[in-house]
């Protein structure tokens, strides 16, 4: 298997298990991946150009760590990048009816998608909810979008951290 940006954190550790232990020393962030739970299910989601901005680092320069761990070359192309949007959406100008912390799930080992899946249900079709991360969240949001749901995601007033505001199509 080559690895890419695209590569699927659950997928890479599948086909090199001996990676791990050098992808969790690359940030404390990574030290969820020890959590079967969030490894089964936000593993299969999350591909390494969101595994970087989630540990604070460069894409191209994290793919580049894991090839040369394997023996691969360095790739030379650089990821798209996703941009948050610099203004909340019109919609979203009241109070939230819900607000979770991603980074608070985490911690605690719990898995952000699920919460959202249950918080999602109990929208009207008039009120949102909030998802706070220190990271986009990109691959929940391919994920709720698929069920009929529209998410937008702004850079937060804290440094380093996004506001998802997230309801009905």
């Amino acid at each position: 298997m080559e690895i890419d940006f695209k590569t699927r954190v659950f997928d890479l550790l599948k086909a090199y298990p001996e990676i791990e232990e050098f992808l969790i020393s690359l940030s404390p962030q990574y030290k969820k991946l020890k959590n079967p739970i969030l490894r089964r299910t936000s593993g299969r989601m999350a591909d390494l150009r969101h595994v970087a901005e989630l540990g604070g680092m460069d894409p191209e320069t994290l793919v580049n760590m894991l090839r040369e761990q394997i023996g691969q070359p360095q790739l030379t192309e650089k990821p798209t990048e996703e941009k948050a949007e610099t203004e909340k959406p019109a919609w979203a100008q009241k109070a939230p009816a819900f607000i979770i912390n991603a980074n608070e799930l985490l911690n605690r080992g719990e898995n952000p998608l699920e919460e959202v899946n249950k918080t999602i249900r109990k929208l009207g079709s008039d009120n949102f909810f909030l998802l706070q991360s220190d990271f986009t969240p990109s691959p929940l949001i391919k994920e709720i979008e698929k069920q009929g749901y529209m998410a937008v995601t702004v850079k937060a007033e804290k440094e380093g951290c996004f506001d998802t505001y997230i309801k009905k199509a």
